[in-house]
């Protein structure tokens, strides 16, 4: 496993704060609850599924009951399941006191209904989008897209997680018992004020973006899921604002990661360690038949120095040779004997991947990133990392996110190639309507886990990524598809740009 090399950003912290599972002294006696399974719902049937949009509490801390949002609930919302091939009725009630906009992020669907800001729901007003599921068995999410408060809505709760089945999967003997040994896992880091408040402010972001402190797992910290001694499923869904994980385990074991943002790969792709971008999802499995706990490590991986790897593995050393030493442990798996399990051997085949042929790709577009400093805070390096987005203009090819303006149109049914890259740090790149396939990353050759279907990939300063990408929906210049940045505050900054398939 290797780890991208330009985003060395806070490195004089060292490991102080990724040992910390959380810094606050709110948080000392803290107890690990029961993992928190979402509710399930089930739009398999085409009966209309209501998704509440509203305020509420959530206790992340015992005593403390913290403002947040959430669909049908306090914090987070339902995992929505659907299946290739039939259709998805959602009917979204806005009763918050300001609009908001809901993307299915992974869908491939039209312009019409993927939820992009100019879908925005006004307050008290609904929105029923009837959504045809054409897609292969895959783990999406749906979370806030509004213009200029897509960070802010999604930090309080506004996102949940989406399973597409389809027959291919099912008849894979994969853990597929929800809550059981196929558990939906929403990273995401918060940081609290001494009145167990959420802090979050756009403009006091710095130029990575908003970090939290404190890791939390389905809105609960260091959970404990008690799961069967064999095969568990961990959808991962990295659904922090701008936090790139590193997810490993105390005792290093191997764990097998399956699939992707867009489904399953070609075959089995076994790790140690695995980073994580905003807006990923990464499905994998551990096997727990030695009936010991799996501690599962959600390293920040701006606190670990990536260019010496020796750090990373003498990290994991200690882990596994100390019963003393201070782990990051984000959630752990502990064995119930009364639970029925799942031994049987990984599929040696997953899925089927066809590429396109190079004849078949007509043309190709650039994408770059950009972040502008203020003049006032150019002077030093030090000024420079530490300047907010309110002194910074940000945008792609030289332009910031106009909600009138469609920047690129797309011929729809034809192969493209798309190349991505930054002037300054790393960026997960999004596309919406679509899946793509990863050709490089960061100007190396995809490595397999990255070589299924995907819709975020990681990009640089350092060299281009690059895609093949076809959309087979339209989208119109009333509801244009984005393309942006998922780190959330850069989004909201003008990070993103618009465009139409006809």
């Amino acid at each position: 496993m290797t780890f991208n090399r330009s985003r060395r950003r806070f490195l004089a912290q060292g490991f102080a704060l990724a040992s910390a599972p959380y810094c606050l002294p709110l948080l000392a006696q803290h107890v690990s609850p029961d993992l928190p399974i979402p509710d399930l719902l089930d739009g398999r049937s085409g009966d209309p599924l209501t998704l509440e949009i509203r305020s509420g509490q959530w206790s992340f801390i015992p005593g403390f009951k913290t403002h947040t949002m959430g669909f049908n609930q306090g914090f987070l919302g339902p995992t929505i399941r659907t299946r290739k091939n039939s259709e998805l009725n959602l009917h979204y009630l806005n009763k918050l006191n300001e609009g908001v906009a809901v993307h299915g992020h992974g869908l491939h669907v039209p312009g019409s209904v993927d939820g992009g800001p100019h879908l925005e729901i006004p307050q008290g007003e609904v929105w029923s989008p009837s959504i045809s599921i054409v897609q292969p068995a895959a783990t999406c999410w749906y979370h806030s897209h509004t213009h200029h408060k897509s960070g802010s809505q999604t930090y309080r709760g506004l996102a949940g997680m989406m399973i597409i089945d389809d027959d291919d999967s099912d008849a894979m003997d994969l853990p597929s018992r929800y809550g059981i040994d196929d558990l939906p896992i929403i990273i995401q880091d918060k940081t609290f004020d001494e009145q167990g408040q959420l802090v979050y402010s756009l403009y006091d972001a710095g130029h990575d973006g908003w970090f939290g402190e404190t890791v939390v797992i389905n809105g609960a910290i260091n959970p404990l899921a008690r799961v069967p001694a064999g095969k568990v499923r961990l959808r991962l869904l990295n659904g922090a604002n701008a936090r790139f994980y590193i997810v490993t385990f105390a005792d290093n074991r191997v764990f097998h990661k399956i699939a992707s943002d867009g489904g399953l790969l070609k075959s089995p792709v076994p790790l140690t360690t695995m980073e994580i971008a905003p807006g990923e999802r990464c499905e994998i499995i551990v096997d727990m038949a030695d009936g010991k706990p799996a501690e599962m490590l959600t390293l920040f991986e701006d606190d670990v120095d990536q260019d010496e790897q020796g750090l990373l593995s003498g990290m994991l050393n200690l882990f596994a040779d100390s019963e003393s030493a201070s782990k990051p442990v984000s959630l752990t798996l502990r064995v119930d004997p009364g639970l029925a399990s799942n031994t049987a051997p990984l599929p040696e085949n997953l899925a089927d991947i066809a590429r396109p042929l190079e004849s078949e790709i007509e043309r190709t577009r650039e994408f770059l990133l950009t972040m502008e400093m203020n003049d006032e805070n150019e002077s030093t390096e030090e000024h420079a990392d530490q300047a907010s987005h309110a002194a910074m203009d940000m945008g792609i090819n030289g332009v910031s996110m106009n909600m009138d303006v469609i920047n690129e149109r797309v011929e729809k049914g034809v192969w493209e190639r798309w190349r991505v890259k930054s002037d300054m740090g790393e960026h997960p790149f999004h596309v919406h309507g679509c899946s793509f396939l990863v050709e490089t990353v960061e100007g190396e050759p995809a490595p397999p886990r990255h070589q299924g279907w995907k819709d975020v990939v990681v990009t640089d300063d350092d060299g281009w990524s690059e895609f093949v990408v076809r959309f087979d929906h339209t989208a119109d210049e009333q509801t244009p598809y984005m393309y942006h940045c998922h780190i959330l505050e850069h989004e909201d900054r003008g990070m993103m740009g618009q465009f139409t398939v006809a």
